[in-house]
């Protein structure tokens, strides 16, 4: 077992026991609920599933034997108000039992991301495949609501995984789903700090207001980090007497030390695409045949922009065409989205790129990455470090980088300045990949892919060929052999040589407002950051507008009108005077011939929310659930309920519509 299943684990049968005021005592004096602080990468679904399923499993076998728990029986009043439980036959309490694990949930596990959700309840499944009869429900948002709802009505919530916008959702919709939440026996929070930084503490405290009260219900918190804030969830979310496990060592930081940080500050935005480019070579000829690179971008258009252009330059990789390019964001529907993760997860080619936005940055297990490169700040230093928390994971080894332009250099300086982060100058990165590439040309048998990779590919391939039953390729049916090294590569990877297939990219884009459109997500999400980056909203507007000329190769800046530049928060004075040359004009670099900013293709895209898109500030399950704002309560979400006090109210709520219950 690895340290966080080893410590709630041994808790075991007495923490699966029941729940209630009249439960008995753990042996140690501490009690059942559990704020548990371990890294991501370490076990922790196994090490609350676990429990959680036993706890479903022993719920059942005392309904069975006449013991029912406190919910339940209120529920029983509720629909059968002339039944007396005290007196049921056997066979009656048969009866009683399918009612049982039709209408109550055994555990809701809330997850902050569709990705880390759709793992957990994979992981619940396997757990599962000797108890056939426990069903798991998986409800985040992107997939059918329909079809969710009525999977509930056809099966079982044994184990119910979700993303709180998409729970909330169906909570106050949805009558028999509502109702069976009254009687949840587990409640569990995985990546307690994500939830928080992703604005969704007024939603769990609204799904919770749906749950039985604290007493009746068993709580397990896992977290990376244990914040004055994740404390203050754990104190109204847990019980008094809930315990405390810390797997991580003392003085011990949640960056694995073993993980290299390199920072690169760019001189001028010229040099950003093509610099990552020669990232991504640098890792092939440091890893050949088993190279895998997540980039992570700020926003989904910049996330789109860079999947492009590096799927076009991947011929001029090391690896060549053996390059596998792969893209997710919010933008794409959550089929393609898992789809895509298991492909990256199973990718064999030695030669694979990643490029998402912060939709793969927690929890989200992808293994062997050896890369991680950030372009631009990420949304907080918590996000930097679970980011490259995705490499380096089970004693591996990794490399983490981060390029940024001038304006996002205090970031590095006031954000990560207690990291053990190495600053890169893009000279040394050209330098260290030539060197490698005439070494290559010289003595390319030293860069060949490893005998265990390739025998390791070969046993994957035999295996997915086993396996295959006339499904789509891409799903297993066949396995590429890692890619090998081409050259010749000398004199491939300068800014000279990489800046002209860069602009090709860019002016071969099917929309040729990519950059524009672009330029406005970056906006939406920076203007945000002046406290991180110690700086002013002019700077950063300024440093975009360079980035649109030089990186994006615009001919001019775009427009942005004098009352938009108020709106943002702009005034003359910050100005400074008359404009310089590349300013605010309008031209061919323009929006819309002198319209205002903001009022272009990307409003469409994202419901015409000014200027951010949907990765800048993350939706409340970080995509797409209804019911109102994440910042703020609305109808059932606000109220006078103190955090995890369990119901108030709720009686009144019941029969509301057609699909109240399964009885």
């Amino acid at each position: 077992m690895s340290a966080v299943q080893q410590s709630v684990l041994h808790l075991l049968p007495e923490v699966a026991s029941g729940v209630g005021e009249s439960a008995t005592p753990m042996p140690d004096g501490e009690g059942r609920d559990m704020l548990v602080k371990a890294k991501t990468g370490t076990g922790k679904t196994i090490a609350f599933l676990v429990p959680a399923l036993e706890a479903r499993l022993r719920s059942i076998e005392d309904v069975r034997n006449g013991k029912f728990p406190k919910p339940w029986l209120d529920m029983l009043q509720r629909h059968r108000p002339d039944l007396d439980a005290s007196s049921l036959k056997k066979k009656e309490l048969e009866e009683i039992v399918k009612q049982f694990v039709n209408n109550t949930v055994g555990t809701l596990v809330l997850s902050p991301t569709r990705e880390l959700a759709t793992q957990i309840a994979d992981e619940a499944k396997k757990l599962l495949s000797h108890e056939p009869d426990l069903k798991v429900q998986l409800l985040v948002g992107g997939a059918s609501r329909q079809f969710q709802i009525n999977d509930w009505r056809r099966s079982r919530p044994d184990v119910v995984v979700a993303t709180p916008g998409r729970i909330l959702d169906l909570l106050n919709d949805v009558g028999m789903i509502r109702e069976a939440m009254t009687a949840c026996r587990t409640l569990i929070l995985d990546e307690a700090d994500t939830l928080l930084e992703m604005g969704f503490r007024d939603d769990l405290q609204a799904i919770m207001r749906h749950l039985p009260a604290k007493v009746d219900r068993q709580n397990m918190l896992f977290s990376a980090t244990v914040s004055n804030e994740i404390r203050a969830i754990a104190r109204a979310s847990l019980q008094k007497d809930h315990r405390f496990i810390d797997c991580v060592p003392a003085g011990e930081e949640n960056v694995h030390k073993h993980i290299p940080q390199y920072a690169t500050v760019l001189e001028s935005a010229e040099e950003q695409i093509p610099h990552v480019l020669r990232l991504i070579a640098h890792d092939q000829l440091v890893n050949p045949g088993k190279s895998k690179t997540i980039v992570f971008a700020p926003t989904t258009k910049m996330t789109e922009l860079l999947a492009d252009v590096i799927r076009d330059a991947q011929r001029h990789l090391p690896a060549s065409t053996g390059s596998s390019v792969y893209e997710i964001h919010s933008k794409k529907d959550q089929r393609a989205r898992f789809n895509t993760s298991d492909r990256f997860r199973k990718d064999q080619s030695g030669a694979s790129v990643l490029v998402t936005s912060d939709v793969s940055a927690r929890g989200v297990d992808y293994p062997g990455t050896t890369r991680v490169i950030q372009i631009g700040i990420p949304s907080s230093k918590d996000q930097y470090i679970h980011r490259i928390g995705r490499t380096g994971r089970a004693g591996a080894k990794g490399r983490s980088d981060i390029v940024l332009q001038n304006f996002e250099r205090g970031f590095l300086y006031y954000q990560l300045d207690d990291l053990p982060v190495h600053q890169l100058h893009v000279d040394d990165l050209v330098q260290e990949v030539e060197t490698m590439a005439k070494r290559f040309d010289e003595a390319p048998e030293q860069f060949a892919v490893p005998d265990e990779v390739v025998k390791a590919a070969k046993a994957k391939s035999q295996e997915a060929r086993k396996g295959f039953r006339g499904r789509d390729s891409r799903d297993g049916g066949r396995v590429r052999p890692p890619a090998e090294i081409r050259g010749p590569l000398t004199g491939k990877y300068s800014t000279k040589t990489l800046a002209p297939l860069v602009e090709e990219s860019l002016k071969s884009l099917d929309e040729e407002d990519a950059v524009r459109e672009t330029f406005n997500s970056l906006l939406g999400f920076y203007l945000g950051k002046g406290d991180e980056l110690r700086t002013s909203k002019m700077q950063v507007l300024e440093g975009l507008k360079q980035w649109s000329v030089q990186a994006g190769r615009l001919e001019q800046a775009p427009y942005l009108s004098e009352a938009f530049m108020q709106k943002l928060g702009i005034s003359l004075k910050d100005r400074g005077g008359p404009r310089r040359a590349g300013g605010f004009s309008g031209g061919r670099g323009g929006f819309g011939g002198g319209k205002s900013f903001g009022r272009g293709r990307f409003n469409k895209d994202d419901g015409g929310r000014d200027f951010r898109d949907r990765d800048a500030r993350p939706s409340r399950d970080g995509r797409d659930s209804r019911g109102g704002s994440r910042f703020g309560g609305g109808g059932d979400r606000g109220g006078r309920s103190s955090f995890g006090s369990g119901r108030d109210a709720r009686e009144s709520r019941f029969g509301r519509d057609s699909s109240a219950s399964k009885w």
